[in-house]
């Protein structure tokens, strides 16, 4: 656990970090200059599974399993050191952490404030009950294994109308890249924000940003409120090269977009040895 320095805490934010890893390196000095600038407490836990485990769908990825209740333990004696409010908090996610990030907010969407789940494997169905839990749903599309799954879980918890954010990064694989942990920094700053931001709209397809005058320009079914100017301002970087992955179809310029079935990658799961 890490403390900021000099005042009370404004909240906690829990890093979960890939398959197996130390939660204890998970907290370097960028997590924790992040804390700082805005009072959080950090707290990351280290969790071991094995593959045979997630074969069969157990392991920590599964916070109903007893991951979740060690969380739960470890934010209440975070409570009674600092004093600071443990009710809602955020949570991030890389590889396996996305596994249990995604899943506790499912387990417990009361408890959390809004989270980032980057690049599992395999996701489970997104419920009504995250509809006040904000997201950012983010993949690198060079990490093969897990770009399809990752987008299919955002686009199935979008069309429902969930709060989440979606973004992907041309040549990226399975790594926890500098601009990403930019994106990742700048969606959490936002839910700290005592007043919401005026609503900024991005499409999904283009990462073209519009202000609510322009809304109507983007269609529905692909189009996004952005948490904040300061988020925007990342979202939309190195847009031009984002805008190979996209054949556009003649009639209506809408962009076509592969959306297998998470069922398939339910499926999937019970011989994936990786996170």
């Amino acid at each position: 656990m890490v403390e900021p320095d000099g005042f009370s805490a404004a909240g906690i934010l829990v890093l979960i970090p890939g398959y197996n890893g130390s939660g204890e390196e998970m907290l370097d000095a960028r997590w924790r200059a992040f804390a700082e600038k805005h009072g959080l407490v950090l707290l990351a836990p280290t969790f071991k599974t094995t593959p045979e485990e997630l074969r069969s769908g157990r392991g920590y990825y599964y916070p109903e399993q007893g991951s979740g209740a060690e969380v739960e333990g470890m934010l209440e004696q975070v409570k009674q050191k600092t004093g600071v409010n443990t009710d809602k908090i955020l949570i991030f996610g890389f590889s396996a952490g996305a596994h249990f990030a995604h899943r506790f907010a499912l387990w417990k969407p009361e408890r959390v404030k809004a989270f980032v789940a980057y690049s599992a494997a395999w996701w489970s169905e997104p419920t009504e009950s995250l509809r006040d839990v904000p997201a950012l749903i983010v993949c690198g599309e060079a990490d093969a294994p897990r770009f399809e799954p990752t987008k299919e879980f955002f686009e199935r918890g979008h069309e429902m109308g969930l709060p989440w954010v979606w973004r992907s990064y041309a040549g990226v694989g399975h790594t926890l890249t500098p601009r990403i942990r930019d994106l990742a920094e700048a969606f959490l700053a936002a839910q700290l924000k005592d007043e919401p931001a005026p609503p900024l709209y991005g499409d999904t397809q283009t990462y073209r940003v519009v202000e609510e005058a322009e809304r109507e320009s983007i269609l529905p079914e692909v189009r996004l409120v952005l948490p904040s100017r300061e988020f925007v301002e990342i979202w939309e970087k190195e847009r031009s090269t984002d805008l190979h992955r996209f054949s556009q179809i003649s009639a209506g310029g809408v962009s076509e977009r592969t959306t297998p079935a998470l069922q398939k990658h339910e499926k999937t799961k019970q011989n994936q040895v990786n996170p």
